[in-house]
């Protein structure tokens, strides 16, 4: 039994990038978004093209145009345009 609940674990453990929040910014120009997690801001700059994972366990993040949303960690955002859409 105690093999079986280390296994899960390490699955569980491996499988965390799986579950993080990723972004795509399909503009020309570079976009940034603000991501706070706990306590700590940080800013994310997306590159033209750049797709990025962040966010594993939740975050707040501020979009170029403003707008904040919370996130759980299993969202893509798009960038287009300027403007940010989760899916």
């Amino acid at each position: 039994m105690n093999r079986y609940a280390i296994a899960f674990l390490l699955v569980a453990i491996g499988a965390g990038p799986a579950f993080a929040a990723s972004a795509v910014n399909n503009d020309s120009e570079p976009r940034t978004l603000v991501v706070t997690e706990g306590s700590t801001k940080s800013d994310l700059v997306l590159s033209p093209g750049e797709t990025v994972d962040f966010c594993p366990a939740g975050c707040f993040v501020t979009f170029p145009n403003g707008d904040r949303q919370a996130l759980t960690g299993s969202e893509t955002i798009e960038i287009t345009g300027g403007q940010a859409t989760i899916n």
